[in-house]
């Protein structure tokens, strides 16, 4: 269940995506994990899979740069319901690493890492 503040911050990732073509569908993956005051959240949405990163994230030990723009490895399979997700470099910016095999996943971050739960609906 995504309570109120959940759903502002879906909603908030969501628009700041870029517009897609009007053919696009609306197959969306979906991760989150929580483990303390931390809050990482990724999105793949797009006409194409693996689609358009969004990432965010909260919490009052980690760094505060959401939505940071870089290149990422990606390797998405939604008919075995795996991703992993890597950044091409490490460039000094905050970076992430999240595995997802199924319903569950784990994703590193900020030096810690959190178990999560992924959506993989189709629209």
């Amino acid at each position: 269940m995504i309570t109120g503040i959940w759903k502002a911050v879906l909603a908030a990732t969501l628009l700041s995506l870029p517009l897609a073509p009007a053919d696009a569908s609306g197959d969306l993956f979906y991760f989150q994990a929580k483990q303390g005051d931390v809050f990482f959240m990724l999105m793949l949405v797009g006409r194409e899979d693996p689609g358009a990163v969004s990432v965010s994230w909260k919490g009052a030990s980690i760094p505060k740069y959401p939505n940071v723009h870089r290149r990422y490895y990606i390797e998405f399979d939604r008919a075995k319901r795996q991703a992993y997700v890597r950044p091409l470099s490490r460039d000094g910016l905050p970076w992430f690493e999240m595995d997802v095999s199924g319903g569950r996943g784990n994703v590193l971050f900020a030096g810690k890492r959190l178990q999560g739960t992924a959506d993989w609906t189709i629209q």
